[in-house]
């Protein structure tokens, strides 16, 4: 039996996709961090951090297609951090841009919900610029943790579209009849 992994690994070495996750979310990340930075005192990172995200963007393992399509709403999006607590509703299209990168089906897309109901708590709660940095680190975990369950949720539909063959029993871990004990398969192109 072999489990879910990330869509578009056939096309990369392993060293390679993930020195390219890696370095494509940090971009992403720290390009979103510095717009957020930026002041009236700090316009330099008006600049800095959207050719940060740019970077991130097309850094990351994926279609080139999808990555280009996502830069201009993650952009804005992120310009749009600028404007406070009232405005977290951005880091949903950030998590949609992520989750139209990464590949995710459909259903996974129910998680965009969770920063949306989060931004208005946040709008509730918040009411001030000087508690900006509040909304950013609230949103910034919705995002990862919302990030997360849209993986967990493309792994349990792939489970159940590729159910194990009749009388094999599949553990965490098993191989089964792969000889060389990884774990790892691409799904398919329908999905």
């Amino acid at each position: 039996m072999t489990l879910w992994s990330e869509p578009d690994t056939r096309r990369h070495t392993p060293g390679v996709y993930r020195a390219r996750l890696t370095v494509g979310v940090s971009l992403v990340a720290l390009g979103v961090a510095a717009t957020n930075l930026t002041s009236t005192y700090s316009l330099f990172f008006l600049a800095l951090g959207p050719a940060l995200q740019l970077l991130g963007w097309l850094a990351m393992p994926g279609a080139l297609w999808r990555r280009l399509l996502v830069i201009l709403p993650a952009e804005i999006a992120a310009l749009t951090l600028l404007a406070g607590p009232d405005f977290t509703g951005a880091f949903a299209v950030l998590l949609a841009c992520w989750l139209f990168v990464r590949h995710r089906p459909g259903i996974s897309y129910l998680v965009l919900l969770v920063p949306v109901v989060v931004s208005f708590i946040l709008k509730l709660s918040l009411h001030n610029s000087s508690q900006n940095w509040v909304g950013d680190v609230a949103g910034s975990v919705t995002v990862i943790a919302s990030a997360w369950l849209a993986r967990w949720l493309a792994q349990r539909r792939w489970a159940r579209l590729n159910p194990p063959p009749a009388g094999e029993t599949a553990g965490p871990g098993d191989a089964g009849d792969n000889p060389s004990g990884s774990t790892r398969q691409t799904p398919s192109r329908a999905e």
